[in-house]
């Protein structure tokens, strides 16, 4: 399947994720550093003076799935990947286009991210696209199942790690 990638132009594109995590019960899991999503965080988050949010869409142009890509300490950027639930299955895929989009189009040696503890899609995720575990931050997460903060594990990809990673897919 192909795949489009793009940074999200208008505020109309930004938004567009923000009402289908809405829409689809995601929203709490997808923004899981704080207690109460609003649209005027999200808005806060992914203007362009922060970072990227950068579109992956299908074919026939509908919205499968986006990652914020933010500045967070020289050149290693913090991303923060979401799919939505039609599209779960090509999770991976996605994320692989979307993280090689970003190490070619950013001055990016490095991207790290948080996964709360107990979201096991979030760390399979993680795992099939090169990241590994950096460290466990304590209470760095809100998890919406148990309205309480939890644990997140710091993850980071290397472009090095993201092709092995690609390459051991393709071997299978």
């Amino acid at each position: 399947m192909t795949f489009c990638y793009g940074i999200a132009s208008t505020q109309a594109e930004r938004d567009e994720p923000f009402y289908r995590m809405r829409d689809e019960g995601l929203l709490p899991f997808a923004m899981s550093t704080v207690e109460h999503p609003t649209l005027e965080l999200w808005r806060s988050i992914t203007h362009p003076d922060n970072g990227h949010l950068v579109r992956c869409s299908l074919e026939n142009g509908r919205l499968a799935a986006c990652v914020l890509l933010s500045p967070f300490r020289g050149k290693v950027w913090e991303f923060d990947f979401t799919t939505f639930r039609e599209t779960a299955r090509l999770a991976v895929p996605m994320a692989h286009g979307l993280f090689r989009w970003a190490f070619s189009k950013l001055d990016c040696t490095a991207l790290t991210g948080f996964c709360p503890l107990p979201n096991r899609h979030a760390w399979r995720l993680a795992e099939a696209c090169g990241f590994q575990k950096l460290g466990i931050l304590p209470q760095a997460a809100w998890w919406p199942r148990r309205k309480c903060f939890v644990d997140a594990v710091q993850v980071l990809a290397t472009p090095a790690s993201l092709a092995r990673s690609l390459a051991q897919r393709h071997a299978i």
